[in-house]
């Protein structure tokens, strides 16, 4: 499994403990010394600090103190909060929809100057509960709703709680940037009193800039955690950043040491008490084993997690322990028992909205599939995530285009209150000139040239704001279809190209570097993206200017050769192989072996010359990449002649090419790429 989906649950602490932030004033400071976990005398903020590893026991308490509190006191309200949120941590949607029930009464009934505070605290819960039950996207509404009514005036732990949950959401809807201005928002509203939030709150930084790809900014702020839980022995956030750091390890492809920052981190939460962090812990412990290939001992492990997750009745915990669970049979081959267990997470996760876990879980799916021989399986699934990751694309580039969209209307309101003012302006200086008009005829020629002369300035003003926002747009239009690793274009600029004609015309290459995972888990992903980047730079060589060559997702290449006049389809083919299998690439002091697979054809397809939309045209030479894959790798397949007739045939024809091909149904040229240089191990 990819570093993210190995801790889809690790976090969970995280979220369940800083969701609950008690009474505290002032930033945070750079340093940090060994001081008491609370203030002296602070009982709520005492019983928040326990209830990271005692959740029930916090409750039991809370109850108690709530029945002594005053109808409408803000410690009463604070009470409300924290329960609220810890029977939401504990899985008890019953008890915290009668709990929020209070809340929302507060809301309406209570203190004009509590009022406030509770209506934002109300719509706050509202959305953590949503996630419990499911929904990221009905979450989203309510923790939005809550963030516009926050004001300086708001109570910093409902500000605190807010921004928290809020951050939780938008991560995992696979909103990185904004899960990140979030979070530090949140740590800048940590008492100096408080180490053990901005430890916490350190730890979930990292991890959001880990799945962003900002590797080192995560090292350096998961370090800044630790050192600050060690020097409070507090075990909870020991245990927290110790995870942190195992996931940072094996993205580095250091699995021995992520072994070892595993099992210590496990260690930390029986120190703590803490049940929930132990499960999650073995639950991660089976996905190391999954990826070391001990399928024996990954089964053994996720099914050591999966009673005590039922027992804490942590639905987070148990969807790991049994997608790994599932993985571990598959790669058994005992597909029949393993497949359905990874399907009901997969529909868990379709439930509840969360695209990019998803897209995630289909790639470790589609791979463990592939690994134990399941073929058509692991090439249905592997169709199934490429249509997953076009969501997550558009949903990115939807973002994206309102973002810009906003922007755009900002900067164009912006110089129509410009234009407004200085025709203001004109219009009292034309009627100062008409009251002087008999007795300063002088002056009001020269009023009226100056006006003439200030209109040819507006008109100059306008025609340059307007070049300057064209050219804002058009650089904002090439960086959106630009892959920012790379360089090449991206899937964006594919689609564009595609929406001006219906039909696929020229040759289509569809190129996947073969175990392209195994590279990433030997050298990191530091020496994937540089694997990455040559790729890119060998494929531009090969190619002319006016092909076109796209970054179409992770490993993946597109290729386009338009028209014709340019070199036979297979010799390009062949070219392909040879730039990238010829020489080794260079990640430091390694050499590292790079091959293909490629699948390609031209359009319209022989020998009918028939016509196919482009959304067939790659699915064509995407089913004859999976027959080169299957077929050994390092080769490419390609399509000279197809039977069939019209487009229903095709369709039918290509979801099995290889046995269409085999019966002489179609016609396929099998290009082999030269003997490998380099090593990945």
């Amino acid at each position: 499994m990819s570093p993210a989906a190995f801790s889809r649950a690790s976090r969970a602490p995280l979220v369940r403990f800083l969701s609950l932030l008690c009474l505290m004033l002032g930033g945070g400071a750079a340093a940090w010394a060994v001081e008491p976990v609370v203030r002296p005398g602070d009982d709520l903020a005492l019983l928040e600090y326990e209830a990271r590893a005692h959740p029930a026991d916090a409750v039991r308490k809370l109850e108690a103190l709530l029945s002594q509190e005053a109808a409408h006191s803000p410690r009463r309200l604070e009470i409300l909060r924290l329960m609220t949120g810890l029977r939401i941590s504990l899985a008890q949607p019953e008890a915290a929809e009668s709990l929020l029930q209070q809340v929302r009464e507060l809301a309406r009934q209570g203190p004009v100057a509590l009022r406030r505070d509770a209506e934002v605290a109300s719509s706050c819960l509202q959305g953590d509960l949503a996630r419990l039950q499911g929904s990221l996207t009905r979450a989203d509404e309510p923790l939005e709703e809550a963030m516009r009514l926050l004001d300086a005036g708001t109570a910093v732990p409902i500000h605190m709680s807010c921004l928290v949950i809020h951050s939780s959401v938008e991560e995992n809807l696979g909103h990185f940037d904004e899960a990140a201005r979030l979070t530090q928002q949140a740590l800048r509203l940590v008492d100096r009193g408080q180490p053990w939030r901005r430890s916490e709150l350190l730890s979930g930084l990292a991890y959001i800039y880990l799945r962003a790809g900002q590797r080192e900014r995560a090292r350096h702020l998961n370090d800044e955690a630790k050192v600050l839980a060690q020097a409070n022995e507090d075990w909870v956030s020991l245990s927290e950043a110790t995870t942190v750091e195992s996931i940072l390890l094996t993205d580095e492809g250091k699995e021995m040491q992520a072994l070892q920052s595993l099992s210590q981190s496990i260690q930390y939460a029986r120190q703590a008490g803490d049940q929930l962090s132990v499960a999650m812990g073995l639950a991660n412990l089976s996905d190391h084993y999954l990826r070391q290939g001990d399928y024996r001992q990954a089964y053994a492990q996720a099914q050591q997690a999966l009673p005590l997750a039922r027992q804490l009745r942590s639905s987070e915990v148990e969807q790991l322990a049994d997608f790994n669970t599932g993985l571990a049979l598959i790669a058994m081959r005992r597909k029949d028992e393993g497949l359905p267990l990874v399907r009901e997470v997969l529909d868990q996760q379709r439930r509840a909205d969360e695209v990019v876990p998803q897209a995630e879980a289909l790639a470790d799916l589609a791979h463990y599939l592939e690994k134990a021989g399941y073929l058509s399986e692991a090439l249905q699934v592997y169709r199934e995530h490429r249509a997953m990751s076009e969501q997550a694309f558009q949903r990115s580039q939807q973002k994206a285009l309102v973002e810009l969209q906003e922007s755009f209307d900002a900067e164009r309101r912006k110089h129509e209150r410009s234009l407004l003012t200085d025709d203001n302006q004109l219009k009292e200086e034309a009627l100062r000139q008409t009251e002087l008009r008999f007795k300063l005829w002088a002056l009001v020629m020269a009023g009226v040239g100056m006006a003439v002369l200030l209109l040819a300035l507006l008109h100059r003003r306008m025609k340059a704001a307007q070049k300057a926002l064209h050219s804002v747009n058009e650089r904002l239009k090439v960086q959106s279809e630009q892959d920012p690793l790379t360089g090449l274009a991206n899937r964006r600029h594919f689609q564009r190209l595609m929406a001006q004609g219906e039909d696929a015309g020229g040759t289509l290459y569809l190129l996947d570097l073969d175990h392209f995972k195994r590279i990433n888990d030997n050298f990191g992903h530091a020496g994937g993206d540089a694997v990455l980047i040559e790729v890119a730079r060998r494929l531009q060589a090969v190619l002319r200017e006016e092909d076109v060559v796209v970054r179409w997702g992770g490993e993946e290449f597109m290729i386009l050769v338009p028209g014709e006049g340019g070199e036979p389809a297979e010799l390009l083919a062949q070219r392909l192989l040879t730039a990238l299998a010829s020489l080794p690439v260079v990640v430091g002091p390694d050499r590292v072996a790079v091959t293909a697979s490629i699948g390609f054809g031209s359009f319209p397809l022989q020998p009918q010359q028939l016509d196919v939309p482009w959304s067939m045209a790659i699915d064509l030479v995407d089913a004859a990449m999976y027959i080169a894959k299957t077929q050994g790798r390092n080769r490419a397949v390609g399509i000279r002649r197809m039977t069939a007739c019209d487009l229903d045939m095709v369709a039918r024809q290509m979801q099995d090419l290889e046995a269409v091909w085999r019966r002489d149904e179609a016609q396929l040229v099998e290009i082999h790429g030269p003997d490998v240089v380099g090593q990945t191990e």
